[in-house]
């Protein structure tokens, strides 16, 4: 998934294994999971028309396929997620609780079939393949029946529905999946020996191919690359030095782990469709290694009255250049609602050295969405435009940050689309940027599903 400036929940990673099964399409499964309240908020993006979905068991369905939006509901908490239908013989509607199961793997073995792994992995993707394409609208469709052709409900050949540019992006989709599943495995090593501390260690990182790994080390130390990609056989590989006295070095590991989870209607009920969504996890590793001073020409320390170096002692090396740096994170509402009003968090920080003077900040905000008000801190000086909004902070110190509001208003007309915005930060010497994109819903009827 490209990285993305959001917080990682911290839940348990997903563990997941069985055997092949189909997936029931017209009836729950007898198994119980997690029970919950479950609400569909909307769709979007939504493709541009409706078409006939070629249903696996015979038949046709006229459907315009979208990215759902839920609020679940359980006695841990609320919380929201985005996922897809896996049900082309029931409906749900926006704005209704139903009573649900949430199941896994552990509850149904089918969802541990190598089909439902690819359907989770393309849920894992959703995010970025939808902001990376020329048409969002299309994009979402055909993630939705591709989801269905491997969830079981759509025929399984090159042209599930009725319209061709559809079915060739599904096919690409289909492609792009094989194989692949959400990260469910993690370790990481560091070379199994005392190293000296002026040198190198190999780490090794393995898992789940595919998956991104973020990399830092603890005890005075430095790792490069920060983040890794798994390739196809599992592994990838990084190198940690010492950068201060003989010490050990400790590498923490973590990936990104969501589970794939089946929001599945009661024994004897109609409804809701089936959907299937990802609940957030990670997954963790550490290894330690210890580091030792090698150089065996130790002199007196230069604290010591009376040392002087040797004449042909290297010279001290230079102070380090003061630095300038700036850090950008856009916090971006997930979902909107047409006509409403939606808030947008930026928070500028100075990692550099320097106190960075004169900061410009910019957030761009695409159609659909108008500014109407923002907040910046005591001296800040704000002009709002038509497409946005500009802030100069006249000062930022090393390790300050200064957090700036935009507030908008989103358009009626907006409904199954996605809002765009962009945002830069920068002074003399440094830059940064940040993007983010917001689910504008619509609501989803029983007629509107061909039912």
């Amino acid at each position: 998934m490209p990285r993305r400036p959001t917080p990682r929940a911290r839940r348990l990673a997903v563990s997941a294994a069985g055997a092949l099964a189909v997936l029931a399409a017209t009836a729950p499964t007898a198994l119980a999971g997690e029970q919950a309240t479950f609400r569909l908020l909307g769709s979007s993006p939504i493709y541009a028309s409706s078409v006939a979905v070629h249903k696996a068991g015979g038949g046709d369905v006229n459907v315009r396929p979208a990215r759902y939006h839920y609020r679940i509901t359980t006695p841990s908490g609320i919380t929201e997620a985005s996922g897809n239908c896996v049900d082309l013989s029931h409906y749900i509607v926006t704005g209704r609780d139903y009573t649900v199961d949430l199941q896994t793997a552990a509850d149904d073995p089918a969802l541990a079939s190598a089909d439902m792994k690819a359907a989770g992995w393309l849920l894992s993707q959703t995010d970025d393949l939808i902001a990376s394409a020329a048409n969002p609208g299309l994009e979402a469709g055909a993630l939705q029946v591709a989801i269905w052709q491997l969830s079981g409900q759509a025929r399984p050949l090159d042209a599930p529905t009725s319209d061709i540019a559809l079915n060739a992006r599904v096919t690409t989709l289909r492609t792009l999946a094989t194989g692949k599943e959400v990260p469910s495995q993690l370790d990481v090593s560091i070379l199994g020996y005392d190293t000296c501390k002026d040198s190198a260690a190999p780490v090794t990182v393995t898992g789940t191919p595919g998956a991104d790994v973020d990399l830092e080390v603890t005890g005075g130390g430095t790792i490069q690359p920060a983040q890794v990609t798994l390739d196809e056989t599992g592994v990838a590989t990084a190198q940690v030095r010492a950068t201060g006295a003989a010490t050990t070095l400790t590498v923490h590991a973590e990936a990104e782990a969501p589970t794939v989870t089946r929001a599945t209607k009661m024994p004897g009920q109609t409804s809701p469709q089936d959907q299937l969504f990802l609940r957030p996890g990670v997954l963790t590793a550490d290894d330690s290694q210890p580091f030792v001073d090698c150089d065996l020409n130790t002199f007196t320390s230069p604290q010591v009255p009376g040392f002087a170096p040797p004449a042909d002692a290297p010279a001290p090396p230079p102070p380090a250049a003061p630095v300038q740096a700036l850090d950008l994170d856009l916090d971006t509402p997930h979902l909107a609602a047409p006509g409403g009003v939606a808030v947008y968090k930026l928070t500028v920080r100075n990692t550099g050295t320097r106190t960075a003077r004169d900061v410009a900040v910019a957030q761009r905000l695409g159609a659909g969405v108008a500014p109407i008000s923002t907040r910046a801190p005591k001296g800040t000086r704000s002009t709002l435009r038509r497409s946005g909004v500009n802030w100069t902070l006249a000062a930022l110190k090393p390790g300050a940050r200064a957090t700036l509001t935009l507030k908008v208003r989103v358009g009626r007309r907006t409904a199954g689309a996605i809002a765009h915005t962009t945002a830069t930060a920068r002074s003399a010497k440094a830059r940064a940027k940040a993007s983010g994109a917001t689910s504008i819903v619509r609501r989803v009827g029983k007629t509107e599903q061909g039912f």
